[in-house]
Protein backbone atom coordinates (compact mmCIF):
# COMPACT_ATOMS: atom_id res chain seq x y z
CA UNK A 1 0.00 0.00 0.00
CA UNK A 2 1.21 3.57 -0.68
CA UNK A 3 1.22 6.78 1.45
CA UNK A 4 3.16 9.33 2.51
CA UNK A 5 4.89 10.01 5.46
CA UNK A 6 6.91 12.55 7.13
CA UNK A 7 10.16 10.71 8.06
CA UNK A 8 13.31 12.09 10.27
CA UNK A 9 16.32 12.46 8.13
CA UNK A 10 18.53 10.94 10.34
CA UNK A 11 15.50 7.87 10.77
CA UNK A 12 15.09 7.62 6.36
CA UNK A 13 19.10 7.35 6.39
CA UNK A 14 19.35 4.22 8.87
CA UNK A 15 15.95 2.43 6.60
CA UNK A 16 17.78 2.42 3.49
CA UNK A 17 21.11 1.65 5.04
CA UNK A 18 19.38 -1.46 6.24
CA UNK A 19 17.65 -2.16 2.93
CA UNK A 20 20.77 -1.64 0.97
CA UNK A 21 22.83 -4.46 3.87
CA UNK A 22 19.77 -6.26 3.52
CA UNK A 23 19.02 -5.65 -0.28
CA UNK A 24 15.56 -5.03 0.45
CA UNK A 25 13.46 -2.28 -0.10
CA UNK A 26 13.20 0.62 2.32
CA UNK A 27 9.48 0.11 2.79
CA UNK A 28 9.86 -3.59 3.29
CA UNK A 29 12.56 -2.49 5.96
CA UNK A 30 10.35 -0.33 7.67
CA UNK A 31 7.60 -1.94 7.79
CA UNK A 32 8.95 -5.16 9.63
CA UNK A 33 10.73 -2.56 12.18
CA UNK A 34 7.17 -1.43 12.64
CA UNK A 35 5.47 -4.23 12.99
CA UNK A 36 8.44 -5.35 15.44
CA UNK A 37 8.12 -2.47 17.47
CA UNK A 38 4.52 -2.63 17.74
CA UNK A 39 4.80 -6.22 18.89
CA UNK A 40 6.82 -5.18 21.78
CA UNK A 41 9.88 -6.88 20.41
CA UNK A 42 13.15 -6.79 19.31
CA UNK A 43 14.48 -9.42 16.60
CA UNK A 44 18.07 -8.22 16.14
CA UNK A 45 19.24 -11.39 15.36
CA UNK A 46 19.44 -10.69 11.65
CA UNK A 47 21.80 -7.58 12.48
CA UNK A 48 24.06 -10.10 14.41
CA UNK A 49 24.43 -12.39 12.08
CA UNK A 50 25.80 -9.67 9.94
CA UNK A 51 28.87 -8.70 11.36
CA UNK A 52 27.49 -6.24 13.65
CA UNK A 53 26.24 -3.87 10.94
CA UNK A 54 26.53 0.01 11.64
CA UNK A 55 23.08 1.76 11.00
CA UNK A 56 23.36 5.33 10.17
CA UNK A 57 26.44 5.28 12.31
CA UNK A 58 25.54 3.39 15.35
CA UNK A 59 25.02 -0.51 16.36
CA UNK A 60 21.77 -0.96 17.94
CA UNK A 61 22.09 -3.23 21.32
CA UNK A 62 20.75 -6.33 21.98
CA UNK A 63 16.90 -6.16 23.82
CA UNK A 64 17.05 -6.21 27.43
CA UNK A 65 13.45 -6.85 28.75
CA UNK A 66 12.11 -3.22 28.43
CA UNK A 67 11.51 -0.24 26.84
CA UNK A 68 12.98 3.21 27.42
CA UNK A 69 10.33 6.04 26.84
CA UNK A 70 10.87 9.28 26.31
CA UNK A 71 10.38 10.38 29.84
CA UNK A 72 13.23 8.39 30.78
CA UNK A 73 15.48 9.77 28.73
CA UNK A 74 14.89 13.35 29.55
CA UNK A 75 14.92 12.54 33.19
CA UNK A 76 18.43 10.99 31.99
CA UNK A 77 19.15 14.45 30.16
CA UNK A 78 17.52 16.84 33.13
CA UNK A 79 19.57 14.79 35.89
CA UNK A 80 23.24 15.37 33.69
CA UNK A 81 22.74 18.63 32.60
CA UNK A 82 22.71 18.09 28.77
Amino acid sequence: MRTTLDIEEDVLAAIKELARVQNESAGRVLSRLAREALAGSQNLKSLESEKKVSVAGFRPFAARGFVVGNDQVNALRDREGV
